[in-house]
């Protein structure tokens, strides 16, 4: 219980962190409009519009990959811009949106590299997921989960140091033992802010809807859907850039409490 609190601190103090630069949740913000786009472009683009029968599967195979692959690396280089931009704000800067995408570019081809092997792993792990029976799929999602927390550090590591793309994957597995527990229950604690913010947005629309308020139900599904995914997306890269600071460095980064996070890092109890 002391640890799961401690992470609701960290990440109540990510949320103050973030308050300071909200220009930040644009990166976010571009990055879902672009997704939106290549998928669109996607789906028309193959004619996917008219509906595919089965024989069709293996022909999108390809295709299928490489939009895999660009939205792969939309989604790592804005949310590693999020973590450039984080990171200079804990370190006493004042980041700006360029300041971000600057720092994410030089970073370009490990940032690419990466996603190719992100995907790759993903789409291997929907194509078992989808031929596996009940057992296969539980075991198949225990992979994947195994897999998220192995990678929790790689996109800071990628952005911030100049390590391969192997080195990263082992960087990352490296940090994430050390700060195990605020990693992972932070990541759960993140999820279920999130899950509530949707569930309240889901009941407020419901109830427009149900006082026949048409274009207003609209309106806050759509704004509030938007926001939301830009709050939590960036919350999570303060997040993510906190604890690879002081795994990292062991000095408190601007913003959070000493004491807090001198308690984060402890040697995991064998």
């Amino acid at each position: 219980m002391t640890r799961i609190s401690r992470s609701f601190q960290l990440v109540g103090e990510s949320y103050r962190v973030l308050m300071q630069d909200k220009e930040l949740m644009v990166l976010p913000l571009i990055s879902g409009a672009l997704m939106v786009g290549v998928a669109a472009s996607f789906f028309f683009g193959l004619g996917l519009e008219s509906g595919f029968d089965e024989e069709a599967k293996s022909e999108l195979f390809i295709p299928g990959f490489l939009f895999y692959v660009v939205t792969y690396a939309i989604g790592i280089f804005f949310q590693a811009a999020v973590v450039a931009g984080a990171t200079e704000r804990l370190r006493g800067g004042d980041p700006t949106i360029g300041s971000a995408l600057t720092a994410a570019s030089r970073r370009l081809v490990p940032i690419l590299m990466w996603a190719v092997v992100a995907a790759t792993v993903g789409m291997l792990l929907r194509t078992v997921q989808d031929k596996a029976g009940f057992i296969g799929k539980i075991v198949v999602g225990i992979v994947g989960a195994a897999w998220s927390l192995a990678t929790f550090f790689v996109v800071p590591v990628l952005v911030l140091e100049e390590e391969p793309i192997g080195m990263s994957f082992g960087r990352s597995l490296e940090l994430f033992r050390k700060a195990w527990g605020e990693s992972f229950v932070g990541g759960v604690t993140i999820g279920a802010a999130a899950m509530c913010a949707w569930v309240t947005l889901i009941a407020v629309v419901g109830l427009l809807a149900w006082a026949g308020l048409g274009v207003a139900t609209l309106g806050v599904g759509v704004a509030g859907a938007i926001f939301l995914a830009v709050l939590f997306s960036a919350l999570e890269g303060v997040f993510v850039a906190s604890l690879y600071q002081y795994a990292t460095r062991g000095t408190t980064p601007a913003g959070f409490d000493p004491a807090l996070l001198s308690q984060a890092f402890v040697p995991k109890q064998r």
